[in-house]
């Protein structure tokens, strides 16, 4: 599964988006979504279901490297359709989280254009 990962979604390694204080980066491994998902005790690292979905890259949202939410955006729709943190609960960052994230969709789709 790794390798069909590294196929699909290599072209948007090392995306990482920023406003000073949340850090947004992609998870680039099925082992990353695995890790997230137990950390986060969310489906996102169950099966193959998110991390092998073609229409999806998956973000890890952070604050001084602690976990805040987990981001889903949708290549097809070009925005975070799913953002959730511990337990699938909100955190306080959430709107802030999603807006920093849809804000550099621009940044995403250039890697896709890129590669087309």
């Amino acid at each position: 599964n790794e390798d069909k990962f590294k196929e699909m979604k290599s072209r948007f390694f090392g995306l990482m988006f920023t406003d000073g204080n949340i850090v947004v980066r992609m998870l680039e491994s099925v082992r990353e979504h695995v890790l997230e998902g137990k950390a986060m005790h969310h489906c996102v690292g169950s099966g193959t279901n998110y991390s092998l979905n073609p229409d999806c890259i998956i973000f890890s949202a952070r604050i001084a490297e602690q976990r805040v939410e987990t981001v889903e955006f949708s290549l097809e729709q070009m925005k975070v359709v799913q953002c959730h943190g511990l337990q699938n609960k909100d955190t306080e960052h959430h709107a802030d989280i999603i807006n920093l994230v849809n804000s550099n969709a621009r940044l995403i789709e250039q890697r896709m254009v890129a590669t087309t």
